[in-house]
């Protein structure tokens, strides 16, 4: 897939390491990329959807960019969880446990 430089920064690749300039475009592994995207260093070009995997909830969930992407895959019948990766970043920040229904802790 193919993304966007934000900001410049340096890599290492199989040729030497290397400097990308901010507004370089650049095609990535999805595993590399999601590193990238997680400390703002890249973005999507075009739009994107992941279905993932989560162990803690034992369930699938999608994440998207916009809630636009997020109606987009509404419209498409799934009732998995969706949620924006704005969102997913403020659940990276939440420090306190989560608790299920009933009050026992997780």
């Amino acid at each position: 897939m193919r993304y966007q430089v934000k900001k410049q920064f340096r890599v290492r690749t199989s040729d030497g390491e290397m400097e990308l300039q901010s507004g370089q475009v650049v095609t990535l592994s999805k595993e590399m990329a999601v590193q990238l995207i997680n400390i703002g260093k890249i973005i999507p070009i075009g739009r994107v959807a992941y279905r993932i995997y989560s162990e803690i909830l034992q369930a699938f969930l999608w994440v998207v960019d916009t809630d636009e992407d997020m109606m987009t895959i509404r419209d498409k019948n799934i009732t998995e969880p969706i949620y924006t990766a704005n969102e997913i970043r403020k659940l990276k920040g939440i420090k306190e446990n989560l608790k299920k229904k009933g009050g026992d802790a997780q």
